[in-house]
Order: C-alpha cells, then structure tokens, then sequence
C-alpha cells in the first residue's frame, strides 16, 4: 500500500525512475528454450470482474490480505466514491475499511494490491492510502485499469549466452546501420615484481572504516518501502537513494542464505507476495499482495509501480507476514520474502505484473573478509538482477555494505581489496588489486573503485556479460599499512648514455618503523639527450593520463582493448619508477609533416606506451604489501656522445621475486 499525504486534495504518489531489471536464479532444465520476448494476449482474471461503471457510492465488499504468518482474512470496506485521479490510473476509488482486521492499525504499507470484491466479484485492489490521517480510508485502483500493465510488450531474459559483437566491421562499404538509426555514408596486465617488504614476518595487512551515519530525509514522492538487510546502515541508505525508495524499518531475509525454487506454490489472490532486486546473504526485496491469476499463469499485483521500471525480470517470492503494526504516520506490515516463485516481468503505473514459475538468470556475487588483527575471515553470497542499469547503481554499495557489516567497526586503517570480474567474453576472468588507507572513511574510497569497475562492466559500449560474476577478497587491519618513499640516491654522477643502465637506491620507511633501502636500475631511452628525469611515487599519485584521451588521435575500439587499459591503470600499493626525456617539439612536427603516424607516441594507448617503456627498461613498477605514498624526482645528465660503462650490473634482484 503505498501511502498518500493530504494537502487539500490528495496527491498521488509517482515514481520517475527508468532503469531496467533483470532478475535470476539457477537455471532449470527447460530453460534453453525461453525465448527473449512474447507477444500480446489479454490478461483475464480468474475471478469474474465487477466494472468500474457499475461501482457506485455506498456499495459494500470485502478486501482480502495476510496479516500474520501465510493465512488470507477479510475485512470489510463500503465505496466512499469514485475520484479522477488525472493520470495512470486515471481513476480510483475511495473506500473506508472496518472490522477487526484493521480496528488498531487500519490499512497498511504492504496490502498493496489486496483484492476488492462486492458480491464475489473483483472490482480491484488498495493501491493507496494517507499519512496522518484516517488509516481506515483508502484508495483502490480499479481492476479494468490494472489489467493494463499487460497491453505493453513482455521481455524474458534468456539463459542463454549473449552473442559476441564483432569487434570492427567487415568493410565500410558493407556496413549496416542498426534500425532506428541513420545509415552512414560510404563517403599490461600488472607489471614488475611483488614484495618489498622489510621483513618476510609482515603481511599484506588491511583495515575498512565507515563514517558517521548521515541523515536522509525521505521524499514522499518516491517509490513504496523496501526491506534491505545484510549490508550496513549507509550503504543500505545507499541503495535507497540509488533506488529513489523508501526503506521499511524492520523485515527482511529469511535466515538460511539464497532462498529456494518452488516450481508449483499454492497461488491465490490475497496472499503476501515479494519482490527481490538482491537476494541471499543480501535482500533488497518489497513485500506486498497478490491481486489476481489468470490461467495462463500470469498475475498481477500492487495496484501501484514498484519502480516504475516498465519492462523488468525481477524476482518474484513467497512472503510470510510477521505482524502490522500501527503508526501515526502510516501502518506497515513486517514480512520477510521467502521462496523464488516466479518473475516480475511488468512494473507499470498501475501495478506489477509477471508469470507464475518462469525464472532469468542472475548476477552472482561473493564477499570474503579477513581480519588480520584476529585471523577470522567472514563471507556472504548473494544474487541480484542481471541489469545492466541495476548492476551500475546497485552492485558497489552491495558488496562495500557487505565489507562493513562483515569487518563490524568504525575507525581508521587500511583495507586491501582483490576483485575478479567472471562472466561471458571475459575468458579467464579479469582481476584487479588495490589497496585504501584512510583516517577517517576508507569505505568511501572502495566504493567509488567499485562504482567505477562495475559500471565499466555493466554498461559497456562493446559487450554484454551475461551471467556476471564478481568474486571479491578483503584484508582489514587497524594499522596504518604505509609506505612512505623517503629518499631516492643514484649511483654515479653521470653523464649517462642513452641505453646505459642508471642504477639508485629508494629508501622506503614503514608507517613507525625503520626505514630500509632497495636497489633498483633503469635504462635510459635511446633517444634522449640533455636533461632527464628520474621519477619515483606511489602508483596513482602524478600518473600520466592517457596522450591519446589528450590529443583525441584514437579511442578504445573493443572490450578487449578497454581492459588493456584497465590493466595500466596504476594502484596504490605500487612503486612506479621511470626515467623520462624530454622530445623535442619539432621532432613531432616533422614526424607528422612525413607521415610517420606510427612512431607518434600520441597515437598510442597508454598501456601500449606503458608496456613499451616496461620493454625498454626506461619503466618498472613493482607491487608492494603496502600503501604507497611519496614522490621523489631527480635529475640525470644525459649525453649521446659519453661511453657507457664497461659492466652495470643491477642490484635490484634481491629486492624482488
């Protein structure tokens, strides 16, 4: 029941947000033969219909509802009148309750699409009711409008997998415009080595804190309440903003992780029903009433949008219904979804819609933490629906709400987070590795790496990824993990030559602890001369952003080559040393003027300029167990004319595996 605030006239809540939903579970035998859409039938209730035509002003019936455990029960309620609502639904119908049902809380947030009869006929459901006022008054959406939500187009997910997407066109001649549109016209991975830790006793270590909880008002012009369990109280407020959703204050997941199949449940209008956009060691679900059947196995419910999401593939669940409890602001059920009983395929102004025993396919996720200052490690599992827009808003603050509630503290420290990304075209998967230290809230700073990580998957130019894995391990610790580059000494006094091994000394100092050296060479580029620079800092801190971003010469063509790029963006606990000469201007400029494209460097990817400067020795990046902050820069002479040395040996192995 989706509540409605009284200002002279009542305003009917709306809800604006377009995202789509697909919803999943594992997949059933029969599955490989879904096909992705359907086409339009008439939905016709199994209960003969009373039209709106016939409903008058005192005319008395009954609603049906689950108030504790599974059992339906009546109350009565007599038709006050029929209002203009003045959009979809574009009538409804005011209706005052009575009976012991709801004598203490009158009508509740969760009998949304409670049926109402008059003489055993279906006149429609409570879609609505009012806030500070008389919970006994209530609106029902008529049954003739809510049989609409099936006049629009119904799409399935399918299991099977996505096809692949070529990655450049055959011929430009023989390229066709995808319709709807305009045809146009024919005029490294992680690189260096690991471990420059000072003693082999310390491990990579970790810590996540949270801020204060910060006050969200609430918009009552969002959408009904939803449960949200198994992730911490902000990233819960997360999801509700990223939602535009109110959030029910108790309720939630069944104990026992991911919930069950049922392929045959007892359906009958009346009874408590949920809806789930995550599920399993995290719920993010709504709870409200089944209103009819027809006998094709469809249903419909609510008698308002969830979400408004127009066509969706979210999942569909049993509820059993704690209690309802009376509130001055509004009554509100506390019920808790249990098993997966079929797929909401339709959230439209006048309700949800879906079928009875068909399923779609999910996006998986797994959590683990370790607490290294006591050695236990924790985990949660959980789905959600395989939605490219869902997944960009919903999967970060999921899985860092998963961290939170698993780590249980506040406070500083530092955290260490490898993720791999699973799915199709993702063959072998994709991992990355990151490292956040913070005084204050390093949660922010995971969640805006997760949000740009799951929306790079999620919604993507080239691919869909279809079913979609992410697999996340934590190390947390209430130590300061950090590294800081404190010094950085070169042997010799130079010149050096282009092509000459450059060796140096970084000392590095441990958060209050002794400070240690390691050796480490560079060579020097072939075509520099003058003055050079010898670069030290921590991955991430002064990184050089891509030249062809810069100069607009070529952008990414292909998933493939967006994960490249992916793999050279750098992270904090990596040490990045390099040597760069300085080019000189005219040198471009002749090179373009002679057409020697390729030897540009700004026609280049950066992990394409960054693996050619790991091959020529001019860069080395090296992974440490530690957060590295510091930046060091020196300067080394260099001259085309001086003889190199005659040996240069690097003393840098016995630093590194």
């Amino acid at each position: 029941m989706r509540a409605m605030r009284m200002n002279g006239a009542f305003k009917k809540r709306a809800i604006v947000i377009a995202i789509l939903i697909l919803a999943a579970v594992s997949r059933p035998l029969w599955a490989a033969a879904q096909k992705e859409k359907f086409t339009y039938t008439p939905f016709v209730p199994t209960d003969p219909i009373m039209p709106l035509s016939q409903v008058k002003p005192g005319m008395r019936g009954e609603c049906r509802t689950v108030v504790k455990g599974d059992a339906i029960v009546s109350f009565d309620a007599e038709v006050v009148d029929i209002l203009d609502a003045g959009s979809s639904p574009e009538k409804l119908i005011l209706i005052k309750a009575s009976g012991p049902v709801v004598e203490k809380s009158g009508i509740a947030a969760g009998m949304s699409g409670s049926p109402f009869y008059i003489g055993r006929r279906l006149v429609g459901a409570i879609g609505y009711g009012f806030n500070f006022t008389d919970h006994k008054m209530g609106l029902v959406t008529p049954i003739e409008e809510m049989i609409e939500v099936w006049n629009n187009p119904e799409i399935i997910p399918s299991f099977d997998l996505p096809p692949l997407v070529a990655e450049k066109p055959p011929s430009s001649a023989d390229v066709r415009a995808p319709e709807g549109l305009d045809a146009v016209s024919a005029d490294g991975a992680d690189s260096g080595d690991r471990d420059v830790s000072p003693d082999d006793g310390i491990r990579a270590s970790w810590d996540l804190l949270v801020s204060r909880d910060r006050t969200v008002s609430d918009d009552s012009r969002k959408s009904g309440d939803f449960f949200i369990s198994g992730v911490s109280g902000r990233m819960a407020r997360e999801i509700k903003n990223a939602l535009g959703a109110g959030t029910a204050p108790f309720g939630g997941a069944r104990e026992g992780g991911a919930p069950s199949l049922n392929y045959a449940p007892d359906i009958r209008p009346g009874m408590a029903v949920g809806v789930s956009l995550l599920w399993g060691d995290v719920d993010v679900s709504s709870v409200g009433t089944l209103t009819a059947l027809s006998t094709d196995g469809r249903f419909i419910a609510y008698a308002h949008p969830m979400l408004n999401l127009g066509p969706t593939a979210a999942v569909l669940r049993s509820a059993r219904i704690s209690g309802v409890v009376a509130g001055l602001e509004s009554s509100f059920k506390i019920g808790s979804p249990g098993d997966i009983i079929g797929i909401v395929t339709q959230d439209r102004p006048q309700g949800i819609g879906g079928r009875i025993g068909r399923f779609a396919p999910a996006a998986s996720f797994a959590v683990s933490v370790t607490d290294a200052d006591s050695g236990r490690t924790y985990r949660k599992f959980f789905q959600m629906v395989q939605d490219k827009y869902m997944l960009s808003r919903l999967a970060s603050p999921a899985i860092v709400g998963c961290i939170e509630d698993l780590w249980g503290r506040i406070g500083g420290g530092t955290a260490k987070i490898t993720a791999k990304f699973t799915g199709s075209a993702l063959r072998g998967g994709w991992r990355r590795t990151n490292m956040f230290v913070s005084e204050s809230d390093v949660a922010s700073q995971v969640l805006e790496e997760f949000k740009l990580l799951t929306r790079m998957f999620a919604v993507n130019q080239f691919q869909e990824i279809r079913p979609f894995g992410v697999d996340v391990e934590v190390e947390v610790t209430q130590e300061p993990r950090v590294l800081y580059i404190e010094d950085v000494k070169i042997s010799g006094a130079g010149p050096f030559s282009p092509g000459e091994k450059v060796e140096f000394d970084i000392t590095l100092r441990p958060w209050r602890k002794d400070p240690f050296i390691r050796t480490y060479s560079l060579t020097v580029p072939e075509k520099v001369d003058g003055m050079a620079q010898l670069l030290v800092r921590g991955g991430g801190i002064a990184e050089e952003s891509a030249e062809y971003a810069n100069e607009a010469w070529r952008s990414i063509s292909s998933l493939p080559i967006l994960l490249g790029e992916l793999d050279a963006k750098e992270s904090n606990d990596q040490i990045v040393m390099e040597i760069r000469g300085q080019e000189a201007l005219d040198r471009q400029i002749e090179r373009a003027k002679s057409g020697d494209a390729d030897a540009m460097i700004n026609d280049k990817l950066k992990s394409e300029i960054r693996n050619e400067k790991t091959r020529e020795g001019s860069m080395r990046v090296v992974r440490a167990n530690y957060y590295i902050d510091g930046i060091i820069q020196k300067l080394i002479k260099i001259d085309v004319n001086a003889a190199p040395p005659t040996a240069s040996a690097d003393m840098s192995s016995g630093a590194e595996n």
